[in-house]
């Protein structure tokens, strides 16, 4: 836990929800880590992306729970705290932070077609792709008419399809790399090896 996350936002512990949000937006663009690529400083702007990600969800959690010291009018609903939450899921997600979004994701009980698209999305990013293809499923099911749903499940069922057909391809069949040609001088160079000849003009 932070000690004093309004000052890593840089802001008043009576500063309203609204500006909480400002800062929190400001500060997360200023250090995205996309901003830092072949930059010397990317380690460094990572660490404070995620302090500033930490911040922004120890302020909104004290202000829904009311267990801040701090003298502010609270006017956060659930909901908004969520949508808060699920902004910092997105941003470790385009980031490429998966661990961390999805260790978010658990300590958000409400479980809804967004939370599990997003569920999906940081499992497949860590390789978890069975994790990935069932909160796919369930987002589109609970949203059938979301095409981004849609579209990210028709994505791992089709790069699904193509890892179950290589399987095929190298069990059944013998080993084969897919082009005939290749196929057939590789054969060819495995009987020359043997002392046949299986193509002599080859």
């Amino acid at each position: 836990m932070i000690s004093d996350p309004y000052k890593i936002l840089g802001i008043s512990p009576n500063a309203s929800n609204d500006e909480v949000k400002k800062a929190y937006r400001e500060l997360s663009r200023k250090y995205h880590p996309d901003s830092y690529v072949n930059n010397p400083l990317s380690d460094l702007a990572e660490e404070k992306f995620k302090e500033v990600q930490e911040a922004y969800k120890q302020i909104m959690d004290e202000r829904e729970h009311g267990f801040s010291g701090s003298s502010y009018q609270s006017s956060s609903s659930s909901g908004d705290t969520a949508s808060v939450e699920m902004g910092a899921v997105r941003n470790y997600i385009n980031s490429g932070h998966y661990r961390e979004a999805l260790n978010l994701l658990s300590r958000i009980p409400t479980q809804n077609a967004q939370w599990h698209y997003y569920y999906a999305v940081a499992s497949s990013g860590i390789g978890n792709n069975l994790d990935a293809m069932n909160h796919a499923e369930r987002a589109a099911s609970m949203e059938p008419g979301n095409m981004e749903y849609r579209g990210f499940l028709n994505q791992l069922k089709m790069r699904g399809n193509r890892y179950q057909g290589a399987g095929r391809q190298y069990g059944g069949g013998g080993l084969t790399t897919g082009n005939f040609c290749c196929d057939l001088w590789c054969a060819d160079s495995l009987c020359e090896c043997m002392g046949g000849d299986l193509c002599p003009c080859m």
